[in-house]
C-alpha cells in the first residue's frame, strides 16, 4: 500500500508480521485472497456511508485499508510478489477509492462534482505513477479527518485538497517523464532510439533506400 514510500512501509511491515504469519501459515491464504477481501470490506464501507452513517463506514473502511497493506506484507515476507498481484492490487485500490468517493456524495458528504473530479485525478495518476514511482498517498486516508476535524476539514476541503495533491503529482510525474526522456535523447545522440531509427542506420537499410530512390528517379 505504501511502497512508495519505505519510511512507511517498514515500521508497517513490524505490524503487519503477526497478522501475515496467521492469514499465511495458519490459513493458507495468497495476497491475492487478501487484496479481494480488502476490496469487499470497501464495498460494505462504501454502503454504510451512501445510507449516511459517516463513522461506521470509516471503522469498515479502516478494516478494509489495514487488508490492504496485509497483502503486500504476506507478499513481501513470502516472497509471493508479482507484477499481476501487483496489478491486481492496484485495480481494486482504484475500484475502492472510486465507490467509496461515490458514496460519499450519495450520502450528501461532498458533490458530484468534487467527487468525480477526485476520481479524475487519482485515476490519471496511477496511469504513470508505476513508471515514475511517485504517489503522495492522498486518497482515502484523508477522509478520515473530515470525522476527526470537522471544524477544520470539511468534506468539500478534503476532495478538493485530493484532487490537488493527485492532479499536482500527474504534473510532476509527466515533468519527471519528460526529463527521463530527453536524457535519454541526450544519451542517443539527440535520435529517437526506436527500431525505425536503428533501422534507417543499418547500411543495409541505406543500400535499399538508395536504390529505391535511383527506381523512382530512373521511371521519370
Amino acid at each position: 500500500m505504501y511502497e512508495f514510500a519505505p519510511a512507511i512501509t517498514r515500521p508497517l511491515d513490524f505490524l503487519y508480521r503477526p497478522m501475515a504469519r496467521i492469514v499465511r501459515e495458519w490459513l493458507r491464504l495468497l495476497p491475492a485472497h487478501v487484496s479481494w477481501a480488502s476490496f469487499v470490506a470497501s464495498v460494505a464501507a462504501a454502503a454504510v456511508i451512501a445510507d449516511g452513517h459517516l463513522f461506521p463506514g470509516l471503522l469498515v473502511m479502516f478494516v478494509g485499508q489495514v487488508l490492504d497493506g496485509l497483502d503486500g506484507a504476506v507478499a513481501r515476507f513470502y516472497n509471493l510478489a508479482s507484477d499481476a498481484g501487483r496489478r491486481l492490487d492496484t485495480a481494486l485500490d482504484r475500484a475502492s477509492e472510486t465507490i467509496i468517493f461515490r458514496a460519499c456524495a450519495i450520502g450528501g458528504f461532498v458533490t458530484w462534482r468534487l467527487a468525480f473530479l477526485a476520481i479524475v485525478a487519482v485515476m490519471l495518476l496511477t496511469t504513470i505513477s508505476h513508471r515514475t514511482k511517485l504517489d503522495p498517498g492522498m486518497k482515502r486516508f484523508a477522509l478520515y479527518f473530515g470525522y476527526w476535524f470537522p471544524k477544520w476539514f470539511s468534506y468539500p476541503l478534503i476532495f478538493s485538497v485530493i484532487f490537488a495533491v493527485n492532479l499536482a503529482g500527474y504534473v510532476v510525474g509527466l515533468l519527471v517523464l519528460d526529463c527521463r526522456f530527453q536524457m535519454q535523447m541526450d544519451a542517443v545522440g539527440g535520435d529517437l532510439d526506436t527500431v525505425a531509427s536503428r533501422t534507417l542506420a543499418s547500411p543495409d537499410a541505406t543500400v535499399t533506400v538508395t536504390t529505391a530512390q535511383r527506381e523512382v528517379a530512373g521511371s521519370f
